[in-house]
């Protein structure tokens, strides 16, 4: 009987608040991306340049996420998880108010780059430290809290920008970074845990040097595709680069003693296929966050604004549908949770191939709900399977190169649905005419989705291969 009370009180009053702070530290750095992406007219308007200059403070964010990203297992264990995330808020909410003071796209461009080397330490470090606090038994129900920054950020932050932009000025998307870091930060000294130090780990330089390199250069390289093909000898080098630089890391990092990286996990079947499903589900996931905002301005002719506020049912379905995933993984196993959130992802999809200019609004929303409704039962189950088939030594290594690996799938997700749907807009235009070019619109926004549903095919397919990861 004494053991049942000293499990609960663990999980419930020790874990809770320091897996809160996680998640409000993670959507601190989450939210800001988001927030940029529809601020970026308005900065090209402020300060007099082209969208491809303006461009660089998002593009900037990124690569620098990518640079520092590998090394945040090895400072987690040389310098502790608790150290490291204060640090790195503060450093994240102090170039937040440098960049709202810049007077000049240059300064902004600089300090977004510094901003991104905070906000690249926080979600692996973050999610690593709240699995290791974790019991077993509750990690679906608890590790959920983790995914609603994933699943909030990208439907708020537009909302927010687009609120702030209207009633007060560019100057506060970067000014509301600030009360939140100031409470993510002293939550973060409050509830987050000291562990011992691994005062001996030594840094594997090679991978230190390989890894930001290959990444940075390849989704750099990525990026280009959205603006040139491979015809492109620039493009075709930088990529033909980055994959040799991706080589030579796996070469040396499954040669090294201490790993920068736990490569060593991709040779555990389990963690294979799960690492599989999430690559999946992240394209179904990022391609409809990209895609239905499109969708609502340019054929059903919303605003941003609008736009933004009619995906908030996709966040709060979100929301629900971690907990119910939560509870379905404790108690019966990945499968349970995953397999039903795919079911529903196809179904919301299914019918958004199905949108036709005479659709209203409760059918948009209820179908956007739908496909929440499955994101949130199946993105942080996987993620969970996914650290649970590894080895538990070297979870802090592998959180770094998951989320390395996520960066790279999103810049190829906007890349390939961009381009998709640009050549089904082409296709479409050669039969449209002046009277049915709308019509011939949504026809090329349904054969895109249509895209999303071969990839939901396969990762369900994946999905029942997964087996319950032993406690």
């Amino acid at each position: 009987m004494k053991t049942k009370v000293e499990t609960k009180e663990f999980s419930l009053k020790a874990v809770l608040p320091s897996i809160l702070t996680v998640a409000l530290a993670m959507l601190l750095t989450m939210m800001d991306t988001t927030i940029m992406n529809v601020a970026i007219p308005s900065l090209q308007h402020v300060f007099s340049t082209k969208l491809s200059t303006v461009q660089w403070s998002v593009t900037g964010y990124t690569l620098a996420l990518a640079a520092i990203t590998p090394i945040a297992g090895w400072l987690s264990d040389r310098f502790s998880a608790k150290r490291v995330i204060f640090l790195a808020i503060v450093w994240f909410t102090i170039f937040s108010v440098l960049c709202s003071m810049s007077q000049s796209i240059e300064m902004l461009i600089v300090f977004r780059c510094l901003q991104g080397m905070a906000g690249g330490l926080v979600g692996p470090i973050g999610m690593a430290e709240s699995w290791k606090l974790v019991p077993a038994d509750k990690r679906g129900s608890l590790m959920a809290l983790l995914g609603l920054p994933m699943v909030i950020a990208p439907i708020a932050g537009p909302v927010l920008a687009g609120w702030l932009l209207s009633y007060a000025s560019w100057h506060a998307i970067f000014y509301i970074n600030l009360p939140i870091g100031i409470i993510a930060a002293i939550c973060v000294l409050k509830y987050l845990p000291k562990r011992e130090l691994i005062k001996n780990e030594r840094l594997d330089i090679f991978g230190a040097l390989l890894s930001p390199s290959a990444f940075v250069t390849l989704i750099y390289g990525v990026h280009r595709l959205g603006d040139h093909a491979l015809t492109d000898w620039t493009t075709t080098s930088i990529l033909l680069i980055g994959i040799t630089l991706l080589l030579s890391f796996i070469y040396v990092e499954l040669k090294q003693d201490h790993p920068l990286m736990a490569l060593s996990a991709f040779k555990v079947d389990r963690f294979r296929r799960g690492i599989l499903v999430s690559w999946l589900n992240q394209i179904v996931l990022f391609g409809a966050t990209l895609l239905i905002p499109l969708f609502l301005q340019t054929a059903k002719g919303f605003s941003p604004l609008h736009a933004g506020e009619m995906i908030a049912p996709q966040a709060l379905a979100s929301f629900v549908g971690m907990f119910i995933g939560g509870q379905l993984f404790d108690r019966w196993g990945v499968r349970a949770a995953a397999l039903p959130g795919i079911g529903l992802m196809f179904i919301g999809i299914i019918r958004l191939t199905q949108l036709t200019l005479q659709t209203d609004t409760t059918t948009l929303l209820i179908t956007i709900a739908i496909l929440g409704l499955g994101q949130g039962m199946t993105m942080m189950q996987i993620s969970t399977y996914n650290l649970g088939s590894a080895p538990k030594a070297v979870v802090s290594r592998l959180t770094p190169l998951i989320n390395s690996a996520m960066q790279i799938i999103n810049s190829l997700a906007v890349v390939w649905l961009t381009n998709v749907l640009s050549k089904n807009l082409v296709s479409e235009a050669k039969t449209a005419t002046a009277a049915t070019f709308e019509n011939h619109v949504v026809l090329a926004y349904g054969q895109t989705f249509t895209m999303l549903l071969g990839i939901l095919a396969l990762s369900f397919i994946v999905t029942i291969t997964l087996n319950k990861v032993k406690k």
